[in-house]
């Protein structure tokens, strides 16, 4: 405000000492009682008081200046706040869905704590803050109270890298609950995800849910992916087109569990002892 006003005076030095010395003339012509100035009295009487109303605007607009600044500065802080509660609400939500689920759960979770994002390329991970130090694997599933996030793809002592479902390079074998018919999870476009090989012969529609199959071999069965955002056919295509919403909100995730899960030794050893062997 301060440089405002110096710039000001320093603009219109000449127009404020012109003005002062009428106003002191006019004062002077309007305290005279002599007859023959009274008709300069009148016109010192309207002059003075334009003079004041312009001064009077000046000021005001300094004031109002001043005034504007402070509210700017205020608004910036209210969004700000605003900003910190909204994040803390969605936080807290978070938290209170693991703790739900951490009590329900019959595996073994690990805590943690996101500490990063990486999203370009078509590529999609989140940095943990744990690592093989507190139990992480490498092909650990990565769940939040929502759902699936993703798998473990490498570990250090302290920390894990996940690839999430939204990664170019993620496949997830998922079934549709309503239609009971098995499918792909892969990345899609726009923040979601696409379900791959579902014959049209099934009825898919907007709001099925989508779910870990007991197909895969990564994690285990029953975990929650997403919902059916659409459904489409194509004439000649034998599959459906499927867009699926994700479960997470990748962009506010910030804390995961990481599952301590393996396929059963005795179908692994089955599968392993009855696959044809390539010569």
């Amino acid at each position: 405000m301060f440089k405002w006003i110096s710039e000001f005076f320093s603009l219109a030095k000449n127009y404020i000492v012109f003005a002062l010395l009428l106003s002191l003339s006019l004062f002077m012509i309007s305290t005279n009682n002599n007859v023959h100035t009274r008709g300069l009295q009148v016109i010192g009487l309207v002059t003075t008081s334009y003079l004041e109303a312009g001064v009077n605007d000046v000021l005001s607009y300094f004031s109002l200046a001043s005034k504007n600044k402070e509210l700017q500065e205020e608004n910036a802080h209210l969004i700000d706040m605003t900003a910190r509660i909204r994040r803390a609400l969605i936080e807290n939500q978070q938290l209170r869905s693991m703790l739900a689920l951490k009590s329900q759960s019959t595996t073994v979770l690990i805590p943690a704590n996101v500490i990063g994002r990486t999203s370009e390329g078509g590529k999609y991970f989140v940095t943990l803050d744990a690592g093989s130090n507190d139990g992480v694997h490498i092909s650990d599933p990565v769940i939040t109270g929502s759902g699936l996030v993703g798998i473990v793809i490498a570990v250090s002592s302290d920390f894990s890298l996940v690839r999430t479902l939204l990664d170019s390079d993620s496949r997830i074998a998922a079934r549709l609950v309503n239609a009971s018919a098995d499918g792909l999870i892969v990345a899609g476009g726009f923040g979601e995800l696409a379900m791959k090989n579902v014959s049209r012969r099934y009825s898919v529609k907007t709001g099925d849910i989508v779910e870990t199959s007991t197909l895969s071999s990564l994690v285990p069965p029953g975990i929650v992916i997403g919902v059916v955002s659409k459904a489409t056919e194509e004439t000649g295509d034998i599959f459906k087109h499927i867009e699926v919403q994700p479960a997470v909100d990748f962009t506010s995730i910030s804390a995961a569990f990481v599952m301590q899960y393996s396929r059963p030794a005795e179908a692994v050893k089955l599968e392993t002892k009855n696959l044809p062997k390539h010569k």
